[in-house]
């Protein structure tokens, strides 16, 4: 099959086709064309063309995507629609186009000074704060004893925690790694780990992203392991796509990982007596096929696992909820609305992100995948 990847050759299959219309969050949420796949892959070819000038309304359309791959997902010409995004963001942004809010952001995250003063969230997290800022309330862990830096060790796993969960989960990094000791895993979980770069990758700011690309990738040079594990699908797929890493060793996401190494790992019985729901994250289930995995585990509640089969997103993407705070809540509201039909008091879900906006938003019970075991 031809795989498209000049932006005319795509826009000329997708002028007459709008198959993805319906699958595409920011679509239904909005309603307009240039919110459609479709409209912005038109929208990117005027700019690349000349015929449409990089303007402050054409950034807006470009940038309100959340790059979920659920267009690519229903796309039956082979369309690579998240890869095409990502290039054609770096393409017409060089660094200096990308929306100046969001260039704070970044700029600010996984600096010195934010890990520096995080503990102002805790703060702004209290009670009447919260609701205004939508801050999530900080767990509390020590890691120390997990951490390692022994470079003679060959691990079984090294363990990619990610940026959410190292910020504002780490109880769910040491339930994880206790989970995996007890399999019989030995795990490697490193301190001085950097973001994945996805946040970066996904707004055209390559360079950013090379930049932690390079330095995790030297980290993981030092250290024998065996395969990667990581909790959250959007770092797994970075990693899986972007990096350059031994082909030797293989890059899970968890629940995958699970699933294929630890079958036989059963269901905690407080979720048995429970009415509990599952959470597809977007690119769980749409770029890794991930939707069997957690579900057979899940199914050991029995009639309690009523399933949500909706695959809607939770309308969180990190810097697009930020960016988008308004098509972020109507998209919330079509999920939330998902799940309230299910009449499940449980929601499970194995992306940090969505644990975060699930958690936050929702009136029901909201864990994380590793919390069932």
């Amino acid at each position: 099959m031809f795989v498209p990847k000049n932006i005319s050759d795509i826009a000329k299959i997708c002028a007459d086709c709008g198959n993805c219309l319906y699958s595409c969050p920011v679509y239904n949420a909005e309603l307009t064309e240039p919110n459609s796949p479709r409209g912005k892959v038109n929208l990117l070819k005027g700019i690349i063309d000349g015929e449409l000038s990089n303007s402050t309304i054409s950034k807006k359309y470009i940038y309100q995507c959340m790059l979920c791959g659920s267009c690519e997902d229903t796309c039956t010409k082979g369309v690579d629609y998240v890869d095409m995004m990502i290039n054609y963001r770096g393409l017409i942004s060089k660094n200096k186009k990308i929306p100046l809010f969001k260039k704070i952001i970044l700029t600010v995250y996984q600096s010195f000074i934010y890990k520096k003063l995080l503990f102002i969230l805790d703060i702004i997290s209290i009670k009447y704060l919260k609701k205004r800022f939508l801050i999530p309330r900080r767990q509390k862990a020590n890691l120390k004893k997990y951490y390692s830096n022994d470079k003679s060790k060959n691990y079984d796993i090294l363990f990619f925690p990610g940026c959410v969960l190292t910020d504002f989960y780490p109880e769910i990094i040491e339930k994880s790694i206790k989970f995996l000791n007890d399999s019989g895993y030995s795990v490697l979980l490193l301190k001085n780990l950097s973001c994945c770069g996805f946040p970066y990758l996904s707004q055209g700011w390559k360079d950013k992203f090379i930049k932690y690309k390079i330095s995790n990738t030297e980290i993981f040079k030092k250290h024998k392991f065996k395969s990667i594990v990581i909790p959250c699908g959007t770092c797994t797929m970075t990693l899986q796509n972007n990096y350059n890493i031994d082909n030797n060793i293989p890059i899970y996401e968890m629940t995958d990982f699970i699933y294929k190494f630890i079958k036989s790992a059963k269901l905690n019985k407080e979720f048995k007596d429970k009415n509990i729901t599952y959470h597809d994250p977007c690119h769980n289930v749409r770029s890794l096929k991930i939707e069997k995995q957690p579900r057979y585990f899940l199914k050991q509640a029995g009639g309690n696992f009523i399933d949500d089969t909706s695959k809607l997103c939770c309308g969180f993407g990190g810097v697009f909820s930020i960016g988008f705070p308004s098509t972020s809540k109507k998209i919330l509201k079509k999920k939330k609305e998902a799940i309230s039909s299910t009449g499940a008091n449980t929601v499970i879900t194995s992306c940090p992100g969505c644990y975060m906006q699930l958690k936050e938003n929702l009136n029901q019970e909201v864990k994380f995948f590793v919390d069932i075991f």
